[in-house]
């Protein structure tokens, strides 16, 4: 699994890398259709990193799949994300239709078509990047903060979403609007397990109060 990984964060920045190298050829139609495949796998495998994520904080995979197995999906799809998003982005670098630039793939407010679902995109794509990163470093800063910078993962699912949905050329199909539907429901019914879940337990930290003299007359009359 850490060759795996590995190998996916090397496939990362070659993209790049290689999107900048190649960006004067003209590949026709072929960058875009690329483009919509791999922001649509890129969004699918974010998807299924944050229901693993989940599944863990939340215990519900307990009894079903191993807590370890649960995190290395986890890890390992946060990096194949991160991959889909490189090719995702790499690829616009090739489309002359759009005009796009290695700034504007990567700075937010750059690009004037539809600006505020791009930039959600852009800073969706920074954010998975850093809380991806944050699995080497965990043993450094904690598992304390490493846990509170994972929160980032939810604005980042939240930006890609709202790219998908309002940037995106294909949500009118079905299978996508759906796929969206779907997608949202299963992150925010974990979400509430998880938010509920954790006000049970701090109810169930709280010291009680013992009770007074005068209380258990009153209870014993």
């Amino acid at each position: 699994m850490a060759s795996s990984r590995t190998a996916l964060v090397l496939f990362f920045f070659a993209s790049m890398l290689g999107a900048v190298a190649l960006r004067g050829a003209d590949f026709g139609t072929v960058p875009w259709a690329l483009s919509r495949a791999s922001g649509l796998a890129a969004f699918a495998v974010l998807t299924a990193s944050m229901v693993m994520g989940l599944l863990i904080s939340t215990k519900a995979g307990d009894g079903i799949l191993s807590r370890p197995f649960v995190f290395d999906m986890h890890q390992f799809l946060s990096v194949a994300s991160l991959a889909l998003i490189a090719v995702h982005v790499g690829s616009l670098l090739f489309d002359r239709l759009f005009g796009f630039t290695s700034l504007s793939v990567l700075v937010p407010f750059l690009y004037p078509h539809e600006p505020l679902a791009m930039s959600a995109g852009i800073i969706a794509a920074w954010l998975t990047a850093i809380t991806t990163a944050s699995f080497w470093v965990r043993s450094r800063i904690g598992q304390k903060r490493w846990r509170t910078l994972h929160y980032l993962t939810f604005l980042a699912y939240l930006g890609g979403l709202g790219h998908g949905i309002f940037a995106g050329s294909d949500t009118e199909l079905p299978f996508v609007y759906w796929g969206y539907v779907f997608s949202a429901a299963a992150v925010t019914a974990l979400t509430a397990l998880r938010i509920t879940g954790y006000r049970q337990a701090q109810v169930r930290k709280a010291p009680r109060p013992s009770p007074t003299p005068g209380g258990m007359e009153r209870g014993a009359a």
